[in-house]
């Protein structure tokens, strides 16, 4: 994975961050939604585990 990748990653959970933040705010917050957008920052999560695991692997090397 490139570094550009990566912080695209970083940029897009910033922004589900932010949505979550605000669907909590809501009156009634659909716990749908929040499934959702916890589930894709946990995808997000998880690939840039393994993009730091690779790093590390590399640079070790």
């Amino acid at each position: 994975m490139s570094i550009v990748l990566a912080h695209r990653l970083k940029g897009c959970h910033a922004l589900l961050e932010l949505a979550l933040r605000d669907e909590r705010a809501r009156l009634r917050p659909d716990e749908r939604t929040l499934a959702t957008i916890k589930k894709k920052k946990l995808v997000i999560k998880d690939k840039l585990m393994l993009f730091d695991d690779g790093r590390t692997t590399s640079s070790s090397h």
